[in-house]
């Protein structure tokens, strides 16, 4: 089912998101502004100038001049306006966490001062409609900015909102979709050309995969090693990465591979490279659920061809 919203609002759960843990535990949108009573509040946006008048007298450490006041009281307003069809957001632990709430707002007593709350509908959710985690390193930074926002609430322009509601329900807008078409069209028509690649060739692009990824070659190359092809390792960590490339392979190819690959105690993991499968092979890699031993077939090997761009390099040894 398809979430929308009427609002997105950006919270702050106290300063440094303090209160987020509390709050997605136990389900609730916090605020703070204790300085005004919840009583008072209460009444807005109808008793707006008392509020107005209360932040001005009562939140100096907020700055008290007229603009200033103003915007915190416009914030309190929108915590105590905001409907069930307003959608809250706020980022914590590297993701983006949302939700929806009762109108209602309660006051709260927390170590001795009054904050107000309201109850989540559900729960809060880190994860977008296909059940996908929503890691800050994924959303745009039109989003994102709103993190360095120095209030405590503040309302997302429409692009931006229609661009988080694509992001929770597991869609893109209609120019992303044509791109990714254009990319999957694009990765397919690859495929035969990869498969025509002189075994060499292969192997070069191969290598340049693992290379343009960060991995850097410090053994063997073009087969003067019987077990591997490529011997990386990570300048960053130290691991070292074993890979075998074969244009063409059968399960028992694959099979060796990982017996032997159970011997070498210096690699940390094993790719099996190959552009040509027989299908017993694909049965039997798909089967493996391991992050040691990893399987890349003709698809996987033209998607990483154009997420490094080298597509232009390929076209060039095939043309």
């Amino acid at each position: 089912m398809t979430i929308t919203c009427t609002q997105a609002l950006f919270i702050k759960l106290g300063n440094g998101n303090k209160w987020a843990d509390e709050c997605f535990e136990n389900d609730f949108v916090r605020l703070d502004y204790s300085e005004i009573p919840h009583e008072l509040a209460n009444g807005l946006p109808e008793n707006s100038d008392a509020v107005f008048e209360a932040a001005i007298n009562r939140i100096p450490r907020l700055g008290a001049t007229d603009g200033a006041s103003r915007n915190h009281v416009g914030q309190i307003c929108r915590f105590y306006e905001a409907d069930e069809k307003v959608l809250w957001f706020t980022f914590h632990s590297n993701r983006l966490w949302w939700c929806f709430s009762t109108k209602s707002v309660t006051p709260e007593i927390v170590e001795e001062i009054e904050l107000k709350r309201r109850a989540v509908i559900g729960k809060w959710s880190d994860v977008n409609d296909l059940g996908e985690t929503l890691w800050k390193s994924k959303l745009s930074g039109n989003l994102l900015k709103t993190e360095g926002f120095q209030g405590t609430i503040c309302e997302l322009k429409d692009d931006v909102r229609n661009y988080l509601m694509h992001k929770i329900n597991g869609t893109v807008t209609r120019d992303v979709r044509k791109a990714q078409e254009a990319q999957q069209a694009l990765s397919a028509a690859l495929i035969p050309v990869i498969q025509h690649l002189h075994h060499a060739d292969f192997e070069i692009l191969v290598d340049l995969i693992f290379m343009l990824g960060g991995l850097r070659r410090v053994g063997v190359s073009g087969g003067t090693e019987k077990d591997i092809d490529l011997d990386l390792e990570s300048p960053i960590t130290g691991e070292h990465i074993a890979v075998q490339v074969k244009s063409a392979a059968n399960v028992t190819v694959w099979n060796n591979y990982k017996e032997i690959a159970r011997g070498m105690k210096d690699y940390s993991r094993f790719y099996f490279v190959t552009h040509s499968p027989t299908k017993a092979l694909q049965d039997a890699a798909r089967s493996v659920d391991s992050t040691s031993y990893i399987y890349w077939d003709v698809n996987e090997i033209a998607r990483q061809v154009i997420r490094s761009g080298l597509t232009g390099w390929v076209l060039d040894k095939a043309a």
